[in-house]
Formats: structure tokens, C-alpha cells, sequence
């Protein structure tokens, strides 16, 4: 697996988050990629999905540049949905996938998406 210096902080959101998505964002913090902590606020379908608090992404933006969107699919399969690829397209940014329980994570880009 590649080495990330934010796995860790992923991967215990995710835990925190369960049953539902956790999300959060990577940001460039003087040079070193971070994770971002963000709030699910996807209403009653967090346990299937997420949205990023606005507030969160804004105050992440306000810190480094935001290089990517992490998110956990728990008890899911552990790929990218339709809608994840959608997401990840359309926010021109890469996505990332989390696992806590294997410390697993998978990793698509913008351009790998066929339209």
C-alpha cells in the first residue's frame, strides 16, 4: 500500500463515523498533505452517502489548497459508486476511498472517469 501521512487520521474518522460515510478533504498544509476532518450532512442517507459541510470545506480551503475528497463506505463494497465517479468528475479532484477495518485505500482521478 502507498504510504499517505493522513491514513491514519482517515482511518479513525471512519471508525468514529460508523455506521455512517465519514468525509473529509486533503489539504496542503506548508507542503505536507493533511486530512481534513468534515461533517456528514447528507441528512438521513448518511449511512449511504455523504455531502461535505460547506462550512468545513470552506474553513479546509481557508488552511492549504484542497487536493482531494476522502470519504468510507461502511459495510459497502469497497469501490467507487456511479455516483462517487459522478462526484469525483465533476469536482475535478481525486477521491479517495478508506476502509478502516482493513486500512485499505483506493484512490481514483478525475481523468480516469470515461463520460
Amino acid at each position: 500500500m502507498t504510504e499517505y501521512t493522513w491514513a491514519t487520521d482517515a482511518f479513525e474518522h471512519a471508525s468514529e463515523a460508523y455506521p455512517e460515510e465519514c468525509c473529509g478533504l486533503i489539504i496542503d498544509l506548508d507542503g505536507i498533505e493533511t486530512y481534513w476532518k468534515c461533517k456528514n450532512i447528507s441528512g438521513a442517507y448518511k449511512e449511504k452517502s455523504f455531502v461535505i459541510d460547506p462550512l468545513d470545506w470552506a474553513d479546509g480551503e481557508d488552511q492549504g489548497d484542497v487536493l482531494a475528497i476522502v470519504h468510507s463506505h461502511p459495510d459497502g463494497l469497497f469501490e467507487f459508486s456511479e455516483a462517487d465517479k459522478i462526484s469525483c468528475k465533476y469536482n475535478d479532484l481525486p477521491f479517495y476511498l478508506v476502509d478502516p477495518k482493513s486500512e485499505s485505500i483506493i484512490k481514483i482521478n478525475p481523468d480516469d472517469i470515461n463520460d
